[in-house]
C-alpha cells in the first residue's frame, strides 16, 4: 500500500510539472476575471470592492511572473545552478568539459540515446569503431534521415583485410565473428549508401565511410566537432576481441579541456584511414544477403495486465555481465523492483521479423548470440528449443543454430526469461535480470 501512495504521489507531482505552463495562464486569467469582474459583483462604494479588485490584480501578476518564469528563466536557472554545484563538488570533471563517465554502453544508452544525440545535431556526425555492426543496424535508419536532411555523416571503420583482425580474432578465442561482423557491416552501409543516393531528395548530405588497418585507440561519437556546442562520446580504450564492457566519457567543447585530445585523436585516425569504395558492388547484386537483428527497440514484451505486446526497455546491467556488438541488454522496465529482486520474477519477450525470400531452401545460416540472466528457454516459430540459456557474465555468449527452425514470411522468436528469487536482496540491483542477442540470417 505504501508504494502505491508513493507511485500516486508521484503522478500527481508529475501532472503538476506537465501542466504548469497552462497552470499559469489559468491563474492569470482567474486574477484577471477577477479584476475586471470586481464591479459587477460589489458597488464601487462597497468596503470589499477594493480589497477583491486588488487581490485579483496580485493573483493576475502572479500568474504572469510564473509564466515568464517558465518560459525564460527556469532552464536558465536551473543550468546556472547546475554548473556551479558541478564546480563545487568536481571542479576538475567542469574544467575538462567532461559532462559524464559511464560504466558501460548499456548505462550510457540509459543516459543519452541515439535519437536524442542525432537530434541535436547541425553539421556533421563522425563516428568511428571496429565494426560499427550496431550503427549498421540499429541506427542505420537515423543515419539515413539525417543525410537526407542535408547533415553530412562521416563512418570510421575496421579494414577486414587488416593483420590486425586475425590478431584480434585470436585475443577474442579464435572464432571469427569479428571478421563477420566488419564484413556484415560494410554490407549493411552499402545498401544504406545506395538507398541515399537513389533517394530523390534535393539538399541531401554526404555519407563517407572509411576503413582503416590499424588496432583502433578508441572508439567514438563525434556532433559537430568543429562547432562551440560540440560533443564527442569516446570509449575508454581499444576494443581487443573481448566482450567486457568498456567505460565511456562524454565530453562538451571548452577551452582547454579533454575535448581537443580526443577531437586530435579522431582526426588522426581519418587521416591515416582510407575510402570503401561504396559504389564498387551494388548489395541487391549480391546473391547472398544478410538480415541483422539484435535486441534493443526491435524487442517487444508481454504485458499481462493489458493482454499486449509493448516495446521493450534498455535495463541497468548487473555487475560482470557482458556485452555482444550490436545489441543491449533489455527487459520490460530499466530496472527490477525490490520486491522482483527477492521473489523473483518471469517475463516472456519476443522479436518478429520478416524474410522476403522464395523458399526455406534459400536461407543459408540463422545464427543466434544470446546472453541472459537467469535463464532463458527459445521458442522459434511455435518450436521450443530443450535447451536453457544464461550466460550473463560468460567470456563468450551462446551460439545457437536455428536456421532448420527460420521460415519464409513472417517469423517469432520468444524468449521465456526467468529470474531466481533471492530473498536476501536489499536493493533492486541485488538481482538484476535482462536478455541480450543478436540474430544474423545469410539468405538468396
Amino acid at each position: 500500500m505504501a508504494k502505491i501512495a508513493e507511485k500516486d504521489g508521484l503522478n500527481i507531482r508529475q501532472w503538476v510539472r506537465d501542466r504548469i505552463l497552462f497552470l499559469a495562464v489559468g491563474i492569470f486569467v482567474i486574477g484577471a476575471a477577477g479584476y475586471i469582474g470586481a464591479d459587477k459583483v460589489f458597488d464601487s462604494h462597497s468596503i470589499w470592492f477594493h480589497p477583491v479588485r486588488e487581490f485579483a490584480l496580485l493573483i493576475s501578476l502572479i500568474g504572469v511572473i510564473s509564466l515568464g518564469y517558465e518560459v525564460f528563466l527556469r532552464e536558465l536557472t536551473f543550468n546556472e545552478y547546475k554548473e556551479a554545484l558541478q564546480e563545487i563538488v568536481n571542479p576538475d570533471a567542469v574544467r575538462l568539459g567532461i559532462k559524464g563517465i559511464f560504466k558501460n554502453r548499456s548505462e550510457l544508452a540509459q543516459a543519452t540515446s541515439f535519437e536524442e544525440l542525432f537530434g541535436s545535431v547541425k553539421k556533421e556526425v563522425f563516428i568511428g569503431g571496429s565494426s560499427l555492426l550496431s550503427i549498421s543496424t540499429a541506427s542505420r535508419e537515423l543515419i539515413k534521415d539525417k543525410v537526407l536532411n542535408g547533415i553530412n555523416v562521416r563512418l570510421l571503420v575496421m579494414d577486414p583485410n587488416s593483420p590486425v583482425v586475425e590478431l584480434i580474432t585470436r585475443q577474442g578465442g579464435g572464432r571469427h565473428t569479428f571478421l563477420n561482423e566488419i564484413k556484415t557491416s560494410l554490407l549493411l552501409l552499402q545498401k544504406l549508401y545506395h538507398e541515399i543516393e537513389d533517394a530523390n531528395t534535393s539538399g541531401k548530405g554526404e555519407l563517407r565511410v572509411h576503413s582503416y588497418d590499424s588496432i583502433p585507440s578508441h572508439s567514438f561519437i563525434s556532433i559537430d566537432a568543429q562547432n562551440s556546442s560540440g560533443m564527442i562520446i569516446a570509449d575508454i580504450g581499444p576494443y581487443l576481441g573481448r566482450s567486457t564492457p568498456r567505460p565511456s566519457m562524454q565530453v562538451v567543447n571548452k577551452k582547454n579541456g579533454m575535448f581537443c585530445y580526443w577531437k586530435e585523436m579522431n582526426d588522426i585516425m581519418w587521416e591515416s584511414s582510407k575510402p570503401v569504395k561504396m559504389e564498387a558492388v551494388d548489395p541487391s547484386a549480391v546473391e547472398s544477403k544478410t538480415l541483422v537483428l539484435a535486441s534493443g527497440s526491435k524487442t517487444e514484451f508481454y504485458d499481462s495486465e493489458s493482454d499486449s505486446w509493448k516495446k521493450a526497455s534498455v535495463c541497468q546491467m548487473g555487475n560482470g555481465w557482458r556485452g555482444i556488438k550490436g545489441g543491449q541488454w533489455v527487459w520490460v522496465r530499466e530496472t527490477v523492483t525490490k520486491e522482483e529482486a527477492i521473489t523473483g520474477s518471469q517475463k516472456k519477450l519476443r522479436l518478429q521479423f520478416n524474410l522476403p525470400i522464395g523458399s526455406a531452401g534459400s536461407i543459408h545460416t540463422a545464427e543466434m548470440l544470446l546472453r541472459s540472466d537467469d535463464t532463458c528457454h527459445i521458442t522459434v516459430n511455435d518450436v521450443r528449443l530443450l535447451q536453457e540459456y544464461g550466460g550473463a557474465e560468460y567470456p563468450d555468449p551462446f551460439l545457437i543454430d536455428i536456421d532448420q527452425y527460420v521460415h519464409t514470411g513472417d517469423n517469432t522468436i520468444t524468449f521465456d526469461l526467468v529470474s531466481y528469487a533471492k530473498p536476501d536482496a536489499k536493493a533492486p540491483e541485488d538481482n538484476p535480470t535482462g536478455i541480450l542477442y543478436r540474430l544474423q540470417v545469410e539468405y538468396s
